[in-house]
């Protein structure tokens, strides 16, 4: 499949909102794997759970991390934006609204004031 196509499939499959396409799929995988990567405890099941019904289901000893299921929440939203203005220039103030859609309302990063959700950071950071 060459890039016009996943891109043309991505775009239709996002205004068709069922599961099991490949837009669902990129959406768990891409969402699950970036915050992985960070750290987040989120499973692969618990990720479908916050995109498919806007719920965790969970073990009853487990504990989530607000932020990680907010970031979770906010791949979707970003992956969306991105598909977009997937047309668009990558600029530097595209970057930024990237990071103002990732990090929107997650508490840790955002309360914060030297980590400027949506800017450069304030301070450096060693």
């Amino acid at each position: 499949m060459e890039v016009n196509q996943v891109k043309k499939a991505l775009l239709e499959q996002k205004k068709m909102n069922l599961s099991g396409n490949l837009y669902h799929k990129t959406q768990l995988d891409f969402a699950y794997n970036i915050n992985h990567i960070e750290g987040s405890t989120i499973t692969p099941d618990e990720t479908a759970s916050i995109y498919d019904t806007g719920t965790i289901l969970t073990n009853k000893d487990k504990v989530i991390v607000l932020k990680d299921a907010m970031e979770i929440k906010n791949h979707f939203t970003l992956f969306k934006y991105m598909l977009d203005t997937i047309d668009d220039k990558l600029s530097i103030d595209m970057i930024k609204k990237y990071h103002f859609i990732l990090k929107d309302g997650t508490l840790t990063d955002s309360e914060k004031e030297w980590f400027n959700v949506g800017e450069y950071k304030k301070k450096k950071i060693l």
